[in-house]
């Protein structure tokens, strides 16, 4: 089972930091909390989360509701509301419990009176009364209150919902009713249920009330704040009550949700004070309450709101409009990959042996952070996977195993970070996309969509502009640095261990075999790419997608040929690019020893007669091919791709060859800016990259 470690990561802190600031509350003070909504897509965490704060504000009221789980029960935004306000009603024992006259009661009527007529009365009254004088609310509260009290037979919905009033004792209505409703509360101790106080509520509005069960919700949304704001005004709750209210949402872009967060944010703005109602939701993709111009508009185009400050653990949520603030989950950082990579291996024990590698786990960490990315529940699940392998089997032959196509850590990791209803033909779509530069030249290139339907174009076109399911970023941001869009990088490398479980077509057969775009192989698909980007005059593309293919003479020939005709650094920038080709991910050669596997991929060099400076490029593009990633060098190393794949080479055993490559070329240059950019480049592979 993975390991979810909750509120442990430097991200975590920083989302429950920000809680803590607006949590705390000093008497006297009526700050205007503002609803923050966290974005984040499947997997990144979201709800683990909001279960650790849920556990760590567990002295102050707190509810905690998952709105996509509810509205698959059929929920209402009515329903919601009584939920969330049973959970604040909780008692704590360090803080005064909150008590729900007017909600309470108006509920209490509502399931009560059977006659439609008597429960739109009721709703009306306190309507009135919420926008009238405080004496018109008093009255309507002893109007409530008493018909409460003479409710026969004390139905599940009104025993359910007396504890949300006040105490008897105190001077709230006439004293001969608060003695009648003590006295039905002490007669019915746990006769009453919150899951039966839900049912009887939602069955009192059938699908032709639907107007009547609208104004009932904007009624006990209003009676709700209402109350909150009364709780904490008088002079004993201001000065008792030391910190505000945190409500945690979950899937707030569910249908339900967006119905909730609708009316909440709508209530909050009718009555135009402040509450003591700190509201922390999150969703993953944007809620389309939040479209409509009262809320914000709709999203930009390829933009996340709330950016991740890159020096400092701080959360930032971006203000979309008064009252509400939109904030991104980032993926994990190293370090961050790198203490989950050592508690998993403590909690092991002995069973399983440390990576042999100089500092193994912090080797863990970095071949675990390479990739996934820093996913959350990629990285959880990866690590769980490799812990679970045979106790003898090497890390290498671990992460081989683990991630080999047809595995179930890939098929594990493919339904969780896909969308819940992506169908069959759109995991296809998407794993032929994948092998793509991007999700532009997916989307363009035709030779991936033969025999696909409209409807599966449109599923995919929905995909890529989706900001959370892809790594869209703002052009003008100076973290893109002119990154185009392309899916996750864990997600684009399990769609290409699943494109490369793909029968490639048989060659004896003219191709023919592999039956339309669907069957297409790894080596087919990247095949139409290539022919594609070389009738466009795209030849770097056409490059990559030949080297991608398996033809590295192609590809290194692009090189020699750019070599002294472009500027030295755009040149490392194109063999940044080529490296990152997608790898084959599986087949024999990969069980073959790394030095092996190298030789034979430039074993032609020794058929004839080979220019010098060609032999030296094909070695080292083959050699930075199959090696890891080495540290950043942001002149040339920010190409757009944010793909990597370390399982060629998890030890970085060819980092000597490519240094040594990198000298031969900077030795044969004959030009001072050439032979300088070469030398730092092969300063990068000075030593492996998780040190």
């Amino acid at each position: 089972m993975p390991q979810e470690w909750a509120g442990e990561s430097g991200r975590d802190r920083a989302v429950e930091r920000y809680v803590q600031e607006l949590l705390v509350r000093r008497p006297g003070s009526r700050p205007e909390l503002p609803a923050t909504l966290l974005l984040g897509p499947r997997g990144s965490g979201k709800t683990t989360v909001l279960r650790h704060l849920a556990d760590w504000a567990r002295q102050a009221p707190v509810a905690r509701l998952d709105l996509a789980a509810l509205g698959q029960e059929g929920r209402k935004p009515i329903d919601v509301l009584a939920a969330l306000v049973f959970q604040l009603n909780e008692k704590k024992r360090d803080f005064a419990r909150l008590s729900f006259p007017a909600f309470g009661l108006l509920t209490i009527a509502v399931a009560a009176r059977m006659d439609a007529a008597d429960r739109d009365a009721a709703v009306r009254q306190m309507e009135e009364a919420l926008v009238g004088p405080p004496g018109s609310r008093s009255e309507v509260i002893n109007q409530l209150a008493t018909y409460a009290a003479t409710v026969l037979g004390a139905p599940t919905a009104v025993t359910a919902a007396l504890p949300l009033l006040p105490e008897w004792r105190r001077h709230w209505v006439r004293l001969r009713v608060r003695w009648q409703l003590a006295r039905i509360r002490r007669r019915s101790r746990g006769g009453g249920s919150v899951d039966g106080f839900l049912v009887d509520l939602n069955q009192r509005y059938g699908d032709r009330e639907a107007a009547e069960r609208q104004r009932a919700e904007s009624v006990l949304f209003d009676a709700f704040l209402d109350d909150l704001r009364r709780a904490y005004g008088s002079r004993g709750g201001d000065k008792r009550r030391t910190t505000q209210c945190l409500v945690l949402l979950d899937n707030v872009d569910s249908p339900l949700g967006n119905d909730f967060l609708k009316a909440l944010l709508d209530a909050r703005r009718k009555a135009g004070a402040a509450d003591p109602l700190l509201v922390l939701a999150t969703a993953g993709s944007y809620p389309a309450a939040l479209e409509g111009f009262a809320f914000g508009g709709p999203r930009r185009p390829g933009a996340l709101p709330g950016r991740w400050p890159a020096q400092e653990e701080r959360f930032v949520p971006e203000q979309v409009v008064k009252g509400l603030v939109v904030g991104r989950l980032r993926d994990l950082v190293r370090h961050e990959v790198e203490q989950q990579a050592k508690e998993a291996l403590r909690s092991a024990g002995r069973r399983v042996p440390v990576p042999a590698a100089d500092n193994g786990v912090q080797w863990l960490g970095w071949v675990v952070h390479e990739i996934t990315r820093g996913h959350p529940a990629g990285t959880a699940q990866l690590l769980a996977a490799l812990l679970e392998c045979p106790a003898d089997a090497g890390w290498e032959a671990r992460l081989r195993q683990v991630l080999q196509p047809s595995s179930e850590l890939v098929d594990a990791l493919l339904e969780r970070l896909l969308p819940i209803d992506a169908s069959g033909e759109l995991m296809q779509a998407l794993a032929r996309g994948a092998a793509a530069v991007d999700l532009a030249q997916a989307q363009a290139g035709r030779v991936l969509w033969d025999e696909s339907s409209a409807r599966v174009q449109e599923e995919f076109n929905d995909f890529c502009t989706d900001v959370l399911r892809t790594m869209h970023l703002d052009s003008g941001d100076e973290e893109s640095d002119g990154r185009t869009e392309t899916p996750h990088p864990l997600l684009r490398l399990l769609l290409l261990r699943r494109l490369a479980a793909v029968p490639e077509p048989d060659a004896a057969a003219g191709g023919a075999a592999g039956g339309g775009a669907g069957a297409r192989g790894r080596r087919a698909v990247h095949a139409a790419l290539r022919d594609r980007a070389a009738a466009a005059g795209e030849e770097a593309t056409a490059a990559y997608h030949a080297l991608a293919g398996g033809d590295l003479a192609v590809a290194a020939a692009y090189l020699d040929d750019a070599f002294g005709r472009v500027e030295p650094e755009e040149w490392c920038a194109d063999l940044c690019r080529l490296r990152r080709a997608p790898l084959a991910g599986a087949g024999p050669a990969l069980d073959q020893p790394l030095w092996e596997r190298y030789e034979r991929l430039v074993e032609h060099l020794g058929e004839g007669a080979v220019e010098q400076r060609l032999r030296t490029i094909t070695r080292l593009l083959a050699a930075v091919w199959i090696g890891p990633e080495p540290p950043d060098d942001p002149r040339t190393d920010r190409v757009g791709d944010p793909y990597r794949d370390p399982l060629g080479d998890p030890g970085a055993e060819l980092y000597g060859e490519i240094q040594a490559r990198f000298h031969t070329l900077a030795v044969h240059a004959d030009s001072v800016p050439w032979t300088s950019a070469l030398l730092r480049k092969a300063k990068q592979y000075g030593k492996e990259p998780w040190l």
